[in-house]
């Protein structure tokens, strides 16, 4: 079913009396289509990786920083670091649902759970 919108209604009322033409915008309006579904797509993964992968992060980087099972120094750095760790991979994972390159300084907003934990594991 095509939509039809304000500004189209002009060009669609005259009929095309070139069916080549016919078919070329038809294929046009569903590749826009697609396109439109691979970005829904794609914004949907991308949520659900920030969601789930960032939310381990700033699980682990919290008990971190608030020491809540009473580790020693050794395993609250441990934890830290796979906070740290977490939030990488989370931040790689977003951009290559994106199709970026993993390996873009916007890779860094990833340690940003791992940065704000940092004062309490060092004090």
């Amino acid at each position: 079913m095509r939509r039809h919108h304000v500004k189209d209604r002009a060009v669609e009322e005259q009929p095309l009396a070139d069916p080549q033409r016919a078919q070329d915008l038809e294929r046009a309006e569903q590749e826009k289509d697609e396109q439109s579904l691979d970005l829904v797509q794609r914004i949907v993964a991308s949520v659900l990786a920030l969601v789930v992968g960032g939310g381990i992060a700033v699980l682990l980087s919290t008990l971190t920083a608030l020491n809540a099972l009473d580790f020693d120094a050794g395993s609250r750095i441990g934890l830290w670091v796979m906070g740290g760790v977490a939030g990488i991979l989370t931040a790689a994972a977003v951009l290559v649902i994106n199709r970026r390159h993993p390996y873009s300084p916007l890779l860094v907003l990833g340690l940003i759970p791992m940065a704000v934990a940092a004062y309490w594991v060092w004090t």
